[in-house]
């Protein structure tokens, strides 16, 4: 069941979407359009991850709750600030490193690529590094991880966010996602968080309902492609890469992913994730006139309307070669 066209016109002024935006969010959410809308007005709770590599879970909580913050565990990564005094932000727990402010369903996107502590690992678009140094934590402070980034200002966030944290396995390079061809040695495990329209962060900017458009769908699309070839083609044989946006749309998503599928010896990876006990919904088969094949159900998104969080989109891919 689809919203009439009278009806989005005013539910675009209201919510303050571009009718353009809402018509695709209609034929995306059907019956549910309305509490996608309505999910969007939430702001998130402030939730943040424990970092594992300088403190544990239990002396994060008690040195937390010792100073008047309410908090609830909500994975094995993390906790919801309920109530506070005053901003997570400028705790002595935050500047010592000791946890890292970062999204509920972006807690996930690391554990799921899940590395060794012997691996080597690209994150080829890395700053401001909150899944960089999450996989760091996950390996344990070893094996190896090259950050990449090509904007200079995130990259100096990417280096502050490094050093409080303490992770010592992490080397920093000012690069394009694409000069991964320049590396010597393949790496074991890809992270690509590519560049993307972020029309799932819209609970965080508002002004994501409206200024993107078709056009900068088609144009970022591209270059998710170009950065998603050249991590398949830098993969190890029988190594895995995680393909990852906070974009909804689905040519950015799961069109993005079809065409790699249909171009290079690849396959895809079950992901066996939940937020909040409620699995994560599988891929976009059947949208927008076109059918995909089956295995992109393999892909994986997190909704406002069904997970509380922000929007995010992830792709575990094996490179078969």
């Amino acid at each position: 069941m689809f919203v009439d066209l009278m009806k989005l016109i005013d539910l675009a002024k209201e919510y303050g979407y571009s009718f353009d935006n809402l018509k695709r969010y209609n034929e995306m959410f059907g019956d549910k359009l309305p509490l996608f809308l309505e999910a969007n007005e939430v702001q998130n709770k402030d939730s943040i991850r424990i970092n594992t590599i300088k403190i544990s879970r239990e002396e994060l909580y008690e040195r937390l709750t010792k100073n008047g913050f309410v908090i609830k565990e909500i994975n094995d990564f993390g906790y919801i600030i309920e109530k506070s005094k005053f901003a997570i932000s400028s705790t002595q727990e935050n500047l010592l490193g000791y946890c890292y402010i970062q999204g509920v369903a972006e807690m996930h996107v690391a554990p799921i690529l899940s590395p060794d502590k012997n691996d080597f690992v690209v994150d080829m678009c890395a700053a401001p590094g909150g899944k960089t140094t999450h996989l760091s934590a996950i390996m344990k402070n070893e094996g190896t991880i090259y950050a990449f980034d090509v904007n200079k200002r995130r990259l100096s966030a990417l280096k502050n966010n490094i050093s409080r944290l303490g992770c010592m396995n992490i080397a920093v390079f000012n690069l394009d996602g694409l000069e991964i061809y320049k590396l010597k040695n393949k790496p074991d495990k890809i992270l690509l968080d590519a560049p993307c329209t972020g029309s799932g962060i819209m609970r965080k900017d508002s002004l994501r309902k409206s200024l993107k458009s078709t056009h900068d769908i088609i144009f970022l699309s591209e270059i998710q492609k170009k950065l998603l070839r050249a991590a398949i083609e830098n993969l190890n044989a029988g190594g895995s890469l995680l393909y990852t946006t906070c974009s909804l749309e689905p040519e950015e998503n799961e069109f993005v992913v079809q065409w790699a599928l249909d171009n290079f010896n690849i396959k895809l990876v079950k992901i066996d994730t939940e937020i909040g006990g409620i699995p994560l919904e599988s891929g976009f088969t059947e949208i927008f006139n076109r059918e995909l094949s089956d295995e992109i159900k393999l892909c994986k998104r997190s909704f406002p309307h069904v997970h509380n969080t922000n929007g995010l989109f992830m792709a575990k891919i094996i490179n078969s070669e």
